[in-house]
């Protein structure tokens, strides 16, 4: 049975998490926790953005963080 297009994106996404996870395992890719200063610049960086957006862009923005929190409620 042919797979719809949801299950395909899926299945690329953890083929790329898995290739992820190898690369961490392997020493290639290393994770690490953003510093201080490196969180405090990249805060500024997002209020700077939303502070210019346009209203359209503030709704596409909300809309993508919406989808973003449902995605992560589904895989938990």
């Amino acid at each position: 049975m042919a797979k719809t297009q949801r299950e395909r994106d899926q299945a690329a996404r953890e083929a790329k998490l898995e290739r992820i996870q190898d690369q961490i395992d392997n020493g290639d890719l290393v994770v690490r926790k953003m510093t201080d200063a490196e969180q405090a610049a990249w805060a500024k960086r997002r209020q700077e953005t939303a502070a210019a957006a346009t209203p359209a862009e503030k709704r596409r923005a909300a809309a993508a963080e919406r989808r973003r929190a449902r995605r992560a409620a589904r895989s938990s």
